[in-house]
């Protein structure tokens, strides 16, 4: 039995679900769409959690292991690729911390997805992090950092405008982040949707852009052979340079959870029922 529903899309989207109309296998617009979503919910998407645990005074270790409310930050992470469609997940991180991932999320079926761990025996930067990956990975990946809640995020939105605008990586971006210590992760300029320049980590005095990148993008298997130990130092400003660096902004506040600080704020909104913590 088919229901009637009324939709909101853009004109461009639009415009592509009317291009599949050929008037033998799909007749009409809502053939289309059905058409369109039916595909969409059997596509098994892949994500990669990046689950460096470094040690620093100012930094809280283990931080994917800290309760926000009734769960922790990566049970919040897996719940949440789930629900937007990525079944095969991979964790990057040293043996130590697989273990003790694996002790609260397990090979993932309670979340209906399917978690394979990678171990990174000797740790030198996000890029060979994800290198380990090579040969396991066909088609378009979503890359998240583990001290990250973003419950309220539309993956969707980021991955759809990925596929439309087909660079190598599409960042998720924001206008509002905190910046503890003076130091923010990175400062990037943009034009149109496109990155045109990347830089890690500058002091607020030396700022000359308010949109910044904080931990999740979205990107192409080819991004695996592109030379360099970091992203954020060696890779994404090379490709910032060649003009295949996307990014889809968002207004929204961006919080990593670092400090205690940081959890403690977490902690607040979420008992009060703001759960807009890092949303795009």
């Amino acid at each position: 039995m088919k229901q009637k529903v009324s939709i909101t899309i853009n004109s461009k989207m639009l415009r592509d679900v009317d291009s599949l109309v050929d008037n033998i296998f799909i007749r009409n617009r809502s053939q289309s769409i059905e058409y369109l979503i039916e595909k969409a919910l059997k596509e098994t998407k892949t994500a990669v959690i990046l689950a460096d645990n470094k040690k620093s005074l100012k930094i809280l270790n283990n931080r994917y292991s800290l309760k926000v409310d009734h769960s922790t930050i990566v049970e919040k992470a897996i719940k949440k690729l789930s629900d937007s469609g990525f079944r095969n997940i991979f964790i990057v991180a040293d043996h130590k911390t697989l273990t003790n991932i694996f002790k609260i999320v397990g090979n993932g079926n309670g979340n209906g997805v399917k978690i394979e761990y990678i171990d990174e025996e000797v740790p030198e930067g996000s890029a060979s992090a994800l290198k380990l990956l090579s040969g396991k990975i066909k088609t378009a990946f979503l890359v998240a950092q583990c001290d990250l809640v973003f419950e309220d995020v539309n993956l969707v939105e980021l991955w759809q405008r990925h596929l439309q605008e087909k660079n190598i990586v599409t960042l998720l971006v924001s206008s509002s982040i905190t910046h503890p210590n003076n130091v923010l992760f990175c400062q990037l300029t943009l034009e149109g949707n496109r990155v045109i320049s990347y830089l890690e980590k500058p002091l607020l005095k030396k700022l000359n852009s308010s949109i910044f990148f904080g931990g999740i993008f979205i990107a192409e298997p080819e991004l695996l052979s592109y030379p360099g130990r970091s992203l954020e130092l060696d890779i994404f400003p090379e490709l910032a340079r060649k003009g295949i660096l996307g990014g889809q902004v968002s207004s929204a506040e961006h919080l990593h959870v670092h400090t205690r600080e940081d959890l403690l704020r977490v902690r607040k909104q979420i008992k009060n029922g703001k759960k807009k913590i890092k949303n795009f």
